[in-house]
């Protein structure tokens, strides 16, 4: 992949305390979106979270913040009616879910909600999956994250088929539909699919191969170095090779962290980030695309629309 090829977004501040330190209304975060777009950024991203105590969930996916985040709780913009905003409230960018957790809805209406956010973004949406994470939200929303991998297998079966314009009925362990179809239907082809993986567990990685058209790993509250993201994509690969993909057909990302201040990363105190001059942090992505990446979206601090602008200028260097 050619530096000047590779597509670079970002995520949106819809967090507790995200937008420069304050939590942001949704109308703010519209606007933060608009500003992505008007600098000639490819892509914007929303995570789908509604609850999260940082201090247990991080540490069940590997990452130890400080003793003071105990006890610390947060939120977010919920995903999908912040995504029927940005598809009507911007025109050119991409959108894409960094990733849609399964657990929290039925396959069969997820579907449909998919469908509606490509019709009137059409061509512009990206369909990110995952099988949820944050054990808190589950408790505290009263949704089922026992089995969470098998349950998100479960809701493929549904959901991809729907997207397709199928009619089938599907008889599974946790999700069933009976002669079910989207009627009506946006046209055109479904959005690309993409999981998100954190660690590269074998059944993760199956489903990656035989899914996804693209792949992403999040390691931006971790070290962002090239070593992280080849370590990363190095069980996906070997996925495809096992599962009879081509592993060149898949389309590989990562979400990383990038400091435009002159202090440290003052989001979350584990990450490791992108930093230094414009020319620097050109460097840094340049590498990745140089190592296959084709699509990397950012979380960067201060997460303002002055950085939007910084960004830009890092892609101006790219594509020179």
């Amino acid at each position: 992949m050619r530096p000047a090829d590779m597509k670079l977004g970002v995520l949106m501040p819809i967090w507790t305390g995200s937008l420069d330190g304050r939590t942001p209304t949704m109308r703010e975060a519209i606007a933060f979106a608009q500003h992505a777009e008007a600098v000639g950024l490819d892509s914007l991203w929303l995570t789908d979270h509604l609850y999260w105590e940082a201090y247990a969930d991080f540490r069940a996916v590997g990452i130890e913040l400080p003793a003071e985040w105990a006890g610390v709780k947060g939120g977010q913009w919920e995903c999908w009616s912040m995504m029927t905003a940005l598809a009507l409230m911007t025109s050119r960018i991409t959108l894409g879910t960094l990733v849609t957790n399964t657990t929290f809805r039925n396959p069969a209406l997820l579907a449909r909600t998919v469908d509606n956010v490509k019709d009137l973004a059409p061509g512009r949406l990206i369909l990110g999956l995952g099988a949820g994470d944050f054990t808190s939200e589950h408790r505290a929303y009263g949704f089922d994250f026992e089995r969470h991998v098998g349950r998100f297998e479960d809701a493929l079966h549904i959901l991809l088929p729907l997207l397709r314009g199928e009619r089938f009925s599907y008889v599974g362990e946790f999700h069933r539909v009976e002669d079910a179809e989207l009627l009506l239907r946006s046209s055109g082809p479904m959005p690309p699919v993409m999981i998100g993986t954190l660690r590269g567990l074998p059944r993760m990685s199956r489903l990656t191969a035989q899914h996804a058209d693209m792949w992403n790993c999040m390691i931006a509250f971790g070290d962002c170095a090239l070593s992280t993201f080849l370590g990363a994509w190095a069980p996906i690969e070997r996925a495809c090779e096992k599962h009879g993909r081509d592993p060149a057909t898949l389309e590989r990302g990562a979400t990383v962290s990038v400091n435009f201040s002159d202090g440290p990363y003052g989001l979350i105190p584990t990450a490791v980030p992108f930093a230094g001059s414009f020319d620097q942090i050109a460097d840094r992505f340049a590498e990745y695309a140089e190592h296959g990446a084709e699509h990397v979206s950012v979380i960067p601090y201060p997460w303002n629309e002055a950085s939007l602008e910084r960004l830009a200028e890092v892609v101006a260097r790219l594509r020179r």
